[in-house]
């Protein structure tokens, strides 16, 4: 049986990327911006291997991101020195109600997950060295990615941008089904047990709007925006409380998204934070304004957790 006719159950790979400077903030550890672009372009690769990539994004077909899950590694890391990811990847048909649980019949989705993990070496030296590093370090996990993408047709109208029917192109790999809940703003707005809501004065809620250096070649505000806007957001906010900006990291991220916001949309981001002990968690929602009134529900709705460092 040729490759191209083979049915895969899931699609594995990896590749590396020396450990560049926007990678890594100033404790050596990955900033949470920069899993994108560590973790896709790998995945991709594999995808276009054993898939007609173009000819589905040709029918109009794109892979939408629907929702990100970033776990940052605890363990300094070595600047320059190889970033090595291994991903899975499979093709999942997801059918929910209208509060993402799994159902018979509802809504729907055709989704792409991946699962990555990315290594690196330990760093060696001290921040003092402006990251010279020997590569002496052991190899350690520097941070792990669940992404899932739904594949949708952003240019059709409303009512026809839902894909159902897997694309010819795709048709070699397996489809499985999605038989747990899919991520809920419900969901990911319980804070975890024994958090309690810190007050932020004014700093919760900033407006703003999107621009075309926003946007990308999907027609809408890249997935980046709300990643970086979220990890703006929580210093905002532990600002506000009172906490220590500076000896605070992110050690998760989850973001979903809902709708697309576009070029020249005024948005209000709007936060509540959380804390027990040293650990923190801000949960932040992206909400579309009509003059000066955001929408009753968020477009995009991001939960970053942290810690303040001893």
């Amino acid at each position: 049986m040729s490759q191209e006719s083979a049915v895969l159950d899931a699609i594995t790979g990896g590749g590396d990327t020396p450990s560049q400077f926007d990678h890594i903030d100033m404790s050596y550890r990955l900033r949470i911006r920069a899993y994108v672009g560590i973790c896709m372009p790998p995945i991709f690769m594999s995808l276009n291997e054993h898939l007609k990539m173009m000819e589905t994004r040709k029918q109009g077909i794109a892979f939408i991101m629907f929702y990100l899950d970033f776990v940052n590694g605890a363990a300094p890391i070595a600047f320059g020195r190889t970033l090595r990811t291994q991903h899975t990847v499979k093709l999942c048909r997801g059918i929910t109600d209208a509060n993402n649980q799994p159902v018979r019949s509802g809504t729907e989705r055709l989704m792409v997950v991946s699962d990555s993990i990315i290594s690196a070496r330990a760093r060696s030296h001290g921040h003092e060295s402006l990251g010279f590093d020997d590569g002496s370090g052991a190899v350690v996990e520097a941070g792990r990615a669940r992404i899932l993408h739904i594949l949708t047709k952003p240019m059709a109208p409303p009512a026809q941008r839902q894909v159902t029917v897997v694309p010819e192109g795709m048709r070699n790999l397996k489809e499985h089904a999605w038989d747990q809940p899919l991520p809920s703003i419900e969901g990911l707005s319980q804070p975890p047990d024994g958090y309690q809501r810190v007050d932020v004065g004014g700093w919760a809620e900033r407006s703003d709007v999107w621009g075309m250096p926003n946007t990308d070649i999907n027609q809408h505000v890249n997935v980046q925006e709300y990643i970086m806007g979220g990890e703006n957001q929580f210093s905002r906010v532990l600002r506000g409380a009172g906490l220590p900006v500076k000896r605070h990291r992110i050690s998760r991220a989850r973001l979903l998204f809902r709708k697309p916001f576009f070029p020249s949309q005024e948005y209000l981001i709007r936060s509540r934070l959380f804390r027990r002990d040293q650990f923190t968690q801000i949960q932040a929602g992206y909400y579309p304004l009509e003059g000066t009134t955001p929408s009753a529900k968020a477009s995009t709705f991001v939960v970053f957790d942290g810690r303040i460092e001893v």
